[in-house]
């Protein structure tokens, strides 16, 4: 979710959403079920996705409890998901974070509020 879907300034505890991600997920959600797993606490990131998704694209939520934690970072366990892993694909800006599942992923560049055309 962070620096993948929104920027969250901690200094202003507020957060901006990358560019088009309204738009993404209205036409994602017309073929494919969307799932955030996200390493972020569930209080924070469902405040976030409340705010970011009000028509509820997102289908499904899973948080920090769900990651397994190894060597400093939190792994999304896509098995945790409950679907056919030859079905799903995780878009993260981390690739350590979808290592349990490596042909899963695909890697995106972090956005930071840094380009407004992303």
């Amino acid at each position: 979710m962070d620096e993948t879907l929104v920027h969250f300034d901690p200094r202003r505890r507020m957060f901006k959403a990358r560019p088009h991600v309204q738009n993404f997920l209205k036409e994602m959600s017309k073929n494919w079920e969307i799932v955030v797993f996200t390493a972020g606490l569930k209080e924070y990131a469902d405040w976030i996705l409340n705010e970011l998704d009000p028509d509820r694209y997102i289908s499904k939520r899973l948080y920090r409890d769900s990651c397994t934690f190894r060597r400093g970072s939190y792994l999304k366990d896509l098995k945790k998901l409950g679907r056919d892993l030859c079905r799903v694909v995780i878009v993260d800006n981390l690739p350590e974070n979808f290592g349990l599942q490596k042909d899963n992923g695909i890697a995106i560049k972090s956005w930071f509020n840094d380009n407004p055309q992303d």
